[in-house]
């Protein structure tokens, strides 16, 4: 199995259903899958093969999904950046994980230069503007390709399709490995779970370089034939405001996020009554902050645990009685839980 291949089906399947409204302008899912045929073929025209690794360093926008899925189609591996970085950490990342492109914007170009000319045998690519190499802008280059669609999916289960450095808590920021066994059997388990259909509006304000606002989100948005309402950044009234308008059913946040929120609540007070699913993640969401939000919405987060050198661990329950404040329930279906002791005993 092949992510890539996978959501491409789910592309072929809802056709003409509206996939992605970003910042306001809608994409349908054929349209999402033809814009990732186009930029595969533009990468098989640079050279990228299988095994190859393609940073990109974007702000959150349709372009780096389009090239995240375009680089799986092929058998290569994605390695998203935080646009945010500074360069030494930049060049930190593209030296250790072996990138053979590099994607970003002018800006990113600029930020980076004086670490990218230190980096040899890589090659640097700008979106909007030309390139080191004189080609570009992308919406340049995509002119020049045809109809044909080089997606045949090379890379399978045990292949690595994603490179995500962690938080480098316990040391430096280490490179871990993620297959696309682990985040097709995540995605399907996380639809199960929660119940994930094509019938859900889900709004996503996180980041789309981070394990959450990627793999769990987008992904599973996109698996599930969801329409995602996509914020470029989180705003609280903005997102009370969008959760109304558009009768969104899901919401993923961090527990910061859910904090502001209740600090907007009385100014906004929106109705939530299409709204099924709050589900927090990435840090422990306090007991304080789990009863306060019900008590001011009504409603109860569904908390759950992950790691971004594994994906998602295990998950609340989607029945309301079985969620717990300080808990981040049970494993996920086709998750193994081992809990040992300090000395590595079994407990």
């Amino acid at each position: 199995m092949n992510l890539a291949q996978v959501l491409s089906e789910s592309f072929v399947k809802y056709g003409d259903k509206t996939a992605i409204v970003f910042e306001g302008q809608g994409y349908r899912f054929r349209e999402i899958d033809e814009e990732i045929r186009r930029r595969a073929a533009w990468f098989q025209k640079m050279g990228v093969q299988q095994g190859d690794r393609i940073a990109l360093q974007l702000p959150k926008g349709m372009e780096f999904i389009f090239l995240h899925l375009a680089v799986l189609s092929l058998g290569a591996m994605t390695l998203p950046l935080n646009y945010d970085y500074s360069s030494e950490e930049v060049a930190y990342f593209l030296s250790d994980s072996g990138s053979s492109i590099f994607i970003t914007t002018i800006q990113g170009v600029s930020r980076n230069r004086s670490v990218l000319n230190g980096l040899s045998g890589m090659k640097t690519f700008v979106i909007d503007g030309l390139s080191p190499d004189g080609s570009g802008p992308l919406s340049s280059e995509l002119k020049k390709i045809g109809a044909e669609d080089p997606r045949h999916y090379p890379a399978q289960d045990d292949d690595v399709a994603m490179i995500c450095y962690t938080s480098g808590t316990t040391g430096k920021s280490k490179g871990a490995m993620i297959t696309h066994r682990n985040l097709v059997s995540n995605m399907r388990a996380l639809k199960e779970s929660w119940e994930w259909t094509d019938r859900d509006v889900l709004l996503h304000v996180l980041p789309l370089f981070h394990i959450h606002g990627l793999v769990v989100a987008l992904h599973g948005g996109l698996n599930a034939g969801s329409t995602i309402i996509m914020h470029e950044k989180f705003d609280p009234r903005r997102t009370w405001e969008t959760v109304a308008k558009e009768r969104c059913t899901l919401l993923m946040a961090v527990p910061t996020i859910y904090h502001r929120l209740l600090n907007e609540w009385e100014r906004v007070k929106p109705d939530l009554a299409s709204l099924r699913l709050f589900i927090s993640g990435s840090a422990p969401l306090s007991e304080n902050l789990f009863h306060r939000f019900e008590a001011t919405t009504g409603l109860r987060i569904l908390e759950r645990y992950g790691m971004t050198e594994a994906g998602m661990i295990t998950s609340n329950p989607i029945d309301l009685p079985g969620r717990k404040p300080r808990s981040v329930g049970y494993p996920l279906p086709g998750v193994r839980v081992r809990v040992v002791s300090e000395d590595g005993e079994d407990v």
